[in-house]
């Protein structure tokens, strides 16, 4: 550094580390990383690792995907994808909440939504809400033979404020051991 006449620098690149570390921590205090793929349509893109405990989470909502009772080979099977709302968010009762399965192997999805058999929504009475900070999605479908089955897809979802609502499509999975 070179020292003007009239003001001799007492700031020095060893003085500065602290201040510069300091500044650096205190930027990414509080910011989740999901605010960065937040769009200014409303729309997060999906989770790409649920490392919070649940099958997939949100700013405002969290997801469990678990199978529902018992799954034998042949028989109709299901899971049920929750949702619940946090903070001061809830449930929009608006919203046509739909789930898309992915295609898997030696899995048949009975869905009833004019969209196809892998479909299911609130119109075709696939969900339900439970009270004003959750709700649920059964997913129907039948296994082929015995065994670990991964069932997953896109759920697409709105929780809300009273000031805002926020739409968006999670990926959500769970593992159906078949018998």
């Amino acid at each position: 550094m070179t020292r003007g006449a009239c003001y001799p620098s007492r700031v020095t690149p060893l003085r500065l580390a602290p201040l510069a570390l300091l500044g650096l921590l205190a930027a990414g205090c509080g910011k989740d990383s999901r605010a960065a793929s937040q769009g200014h349509d409303g729309l997060v893109a999906p989770a790409q690792h649920a490392d919070c405990g649940h099958s997939a989470c949100g700013s405002n909502f969290f997801l469990d995907a678990t199978p529902t009772g018992d799954c034998a080979a042949g028989a109709t099977c299901s899971l049920t994808i929750k949702l619940v709302a946090t903070g001061e968010f809830h449930i929009n009762e608006d919203y046509p909440y739909k789930f898309k399965a992915d295609d898997a192997p030696g899995v048949e999805f009975l869905g009833a939504d004019a969209a196809g058999k892998n479909v299911f929504s609130k119109a075709a009475s696939d969900w339900k809400k439970k009270d004003e900070k959750s709700g649920a999605m059964t997913v129907a479908f039948r296994a082929a033979d015995k065994g670990p089955k991964s069932v997953g897809g896109t759920f697409k979802l709105s929780v809300c404020s009273a000031q805002t609502c926020q739409l968006e499509q999670q990926q959500v999975e769970a593992t159906v051991a078949v018998r």
